[in-house]
């Protein structure tokens, strides 16, 4: 009978120690590539740091230095990611996919970007800096490439997990019923057995008894093994989504947890002060939350945390009562008479230590509950450094921000004294030409010509600099704008002065009304159409087309043209500051797009461009709808032909 009642109780205690060993290992390595994923994410900053110090020459002695000591931090975290300690988040202990994707990034900074830069601040050469520049936009796209599959990664780690702590569940449950059938299967009848035989009484000490006893116990290290392995991995889960500010009360749960789960009285959470040389409480259970928390303890008072602290291990007290070198704070405040201390791992050093208190009576600690406990310890060491790397984030990008800020405001200033010489030298030149033209020669007059031109186009470009730096200063309420009035007032803006040639626009007549300001909608389109007709070509037909679109995610309104075209290579670029993809005939100063996604990116929008079939580009915009539109949307024609005009049928037209 012995054998009968024991055998589902062992599988029982054996598969639930598979669950608990597997899942560790499956946390584990979650941890690890939640660490790399905040290491990686974490150097982004260094490299936009890197790159707006080479972009603002001359560089002095202060400046060298500080961008060689960047490069040498950032090579000792790219070595550190590549093959550091595993429990650091090393990528060669996570995944080989990953591993190869690093390993080409680090090849690529140690033959082209670091040699660059280390070029470009020996020589201060501007092409030098320019290709350094170059080279730093190549290598951060591949390093946002390789954090997005890192994150992947995590996710799927965690799905993996969550799965697997779901089946196991399950089965163990199903495990649970069987054995709980089998055993009323098997017992009734050795039981009646025992109980008919007279002169066999049925007291504490018999067989049925002990198996009885046994069962329970068994029962009970199942039930709590499933308790803090759904406590673990609710931890997991929730430090997963940690959001800024939330680590606080994620800790008072990890300490609610670990006292739950190993069944003691009190949890403290407990941080090694570095300059007052003491213990802080962040965090503890149940009542003693309110109570404890940012309590300071003297190191003296505590001398099994500062053992644990010191080695790293466990330290485990049966008996408080019986230590008599001093005063043990734990005991002699909390009234622990037993307790462990657990050390919380960090990259460096340790941060603190998780105590888990016993105060009703005295126990022994299994190794199964320290094993558990250092779990909870790691989970909560994570949440501290998260919340670390989070505040000294936060608080660079409040400084990069200043910086731009600051950065903004002296460009503004610039622009504004450069855009009033400029204008007064193309009305210059626009004087010499009328007055004293007849006097030149041909090259005389194409010179100045050219001043007049570029005259021109450096006032443009102060004053559409100027419109950006103004943009996120303007403040005014927002309005229900009608997209097709804004256009046919370019159009005829466009047509008055005479800046385009004879190009027809399209307008389609059921246009939604847009939830934005007024002059930022003109802006948007004017640049947009201004770019359409300046990059038209020679097409037999001239056309601009604008319509709507709808999607899963809501309306796009559209601008496409037939004239030359857009290469795909180029559609992320033409967006930036000062990028042209013409010729010096093309006159502009390429800040027309630029203009277009500052505006489009303030109402948390979207702008893109694709080429169109046959030649042109599309141009799509993805803003605020103030009111619904109909649900057949205006189709976007795929060319402009004849079949383009049909499908137009009912659109309004506009001749520029």
């Amino acid at each position: 009978m012995t054998v009968k009642i024991g055998l589902p109780f062992l599988l029982l205690a054996l598969t639930a120690g598979t669950v608990l060993v597997v899942s560790s290992i499956l946390t584990s390595r979650l941890i690890a590539i939640s660490k790399a994923t905040e290491q990686a994410g974490t150097e982004r900053m260094r490299l936009y740091k890197l790159a707006s110090m080479l972009a603002d020459p001359p560089l002095g002695q202060e400046r060298r230095e500080a961008i060689r000591r960047e490069l040498a931090d950032f090579e000792q975290v790219l070595e550190g990611l590549r093959s550091g300690p595993a429990e650091q988040g090393a990528i060669d202990a996570v995944n080989s996919r990953l591993s190869a994707q690093l390993q080409e990034l680090r090849d690529r900074w140690l033959m082209h970007l670091r040699p660059a830069i280390e070029s470009a601040v020996e020589t201060e050469r501007p092409d030098g800096a320019q290709q350094a520049l170059r080279e730093a936009d190549d290598f951060t796209a591949g390093w946002d490439r390789f954090v997005q599959s890192m994150e992947q990664e995590a996710a799927g780690r965690l799905r993996w997990l969550h799965f697997w702590l779901m089946g196991s569940s399950i089965f163990l449950v199903c495990l649970v019923a069987g054995s709980l059938f089998f055993l009323k299967r098997t017992i009734p009848g050795p039981l009646k057995t025992l109980t008919a035989q007279p002169g066999i009484p049925v007291g504490s000490q018999n067989e049925l008894d002990r198996s009885t006893r046994m069962k329970e116990q068994m029962a009970e290290t199942i039930q709590r093994h499933i308790g803090a392995r759904n406590n673990l991995l609710a931890t997991g889960q929730e430090i997963a989504m940690l959001g800024p500010g939330e680590v606080g009360d994620l800790l008072r749960r990890i300490a609610d947890r670990a006292a739950e789960s190993l069944k003691v009285d009190l949890s403290l959470l407990m941080v090694h002060h570095p300059t007052r040389d003491c213990w802080m409480v962040e965090a503890a259970s149940g009542a003693g939350f309110d109570q404890s928390r940012h309590q300071i303890l003297p190191f003296k008072e505590t001398p099994f945390a500062n053992q644990a602290l010191d080695s790293r291990k466990p330290v485990v007290v049966p008996d408080a009562l019986s230590y008599t070198d001093g005063p043990l704070r734990v005991r002699d405040e909390f009234g622990a008479k037993s307790y462990v201390a657990v050390p919380l791992p960090g990259p460096g050093e340790c941060l603190g230590v998780l105590m888990l208190l016993s105060v009703a009576e005295q126990r022994t600690f299994t190794e199964w509950d320290i094993r558990t406990a250092q779990q909870f310890a790691s989970y909560a060491s994570v949440a501290m450094q998260h919340a670390r790397q989070s505040q000294a984030l936060e608080s660079e990008s409040h400084r990069l921000q200043l910086q731009l800020r600051g950065m903004e405001q002296k460009l503004a200033e610039l622009m504004h004294e450069v855009k009033a010489p400029a204008g007064r030298v193309a009305e210059f030149a626009a004087w010499l030409e009328r007055d004293y033209g007849r006097l030149l020669d041909a090259k005389g007059v194409q010179y100045l010509s050219w001043i007049k031109n570029e005259g021109k186009d450096l006032a443009a470009l102060a004053a559409g600099t100027l419109d950006v730096s103004r943009m996120d200063q303007q403040s005014a309420p927002l309005e229900h704008v009608d997209v097709a009035s804004v256009i046919r007032e370019i159009v005829t803006v466009l047509n008055h002065e005479g800046r385009a040639r004879s190009v027809r626009v399209h307008i389609a007549p059921d246009l939604p009304l847009l939830h934005c300001r007024r002059i930022h909608v003109k802006q948007v389109f004017e640049n947009l159409i201004e770019n359409a007709v300046k990059y038209m070509g020679h097409p037999a037909e001239l056309l601009v087309q604008i319509g709507w679109v709808k999607d899963h995610r809501g309306v796009e309104i559209f601008v496409r043209d037939n004239g030359m075209g857009i290469d795909p290579a180029m559609s992320d670029r033409i967006f930036l500051p000062f990028v042209r993809l013409g010729t010096d005939q093309v006159p502009g100063a390429g800040i027309g797009l630029s203009i277009v996604k500052t505006v489009v990116e303030q109402y948390q929008g979207s702008v893109r461009v694709e080429p169109s079939p046959g030649g042109g580009s599309t141009f799509y915009l993805r803003l605020p709808v103030s009111v619904k539109p109909p649900a057949q949307a205006s189709p976007p024609p795929a060319r402009p032909t004849e079949g383009i005009m049909r499908s137009f049928v009912g659109t309004e037209e506009s001749p520029v």
